[in-house]
């Protein structure tokens, strides 16, 4: 991953108190007027970060564990 969108990322996830609300797309609209993502950077960066994946709601979101 770019080194930008890994920064943009970190500042979106810092202090962060919405867990287990985002799936991977989710994350990329919400950041689409800022850096354009794909599902897949935003999982690989999720799951580096100590995040998995839990079913809520028939959709897969991020929960911090």
């Amino acid at each position: 991953m770019d080194e930008y969108k890994e920064t943009v990322l970190n500042v979106y996830f810092k202090d962060r108190k919405d867990n287990g609300r985002f799936s991977s797309q989710d994350i990329c609209d919400n950041l689409r007027d800022t850096v354009s993502l794909t599902p897949d950077e935003v999982t690989k960066y999720m799951m580096g970060r100590g995040y998995v994946l839990e079913r809520q709601d028939d959709r897969l979101v991020w929960v911090k564990m």
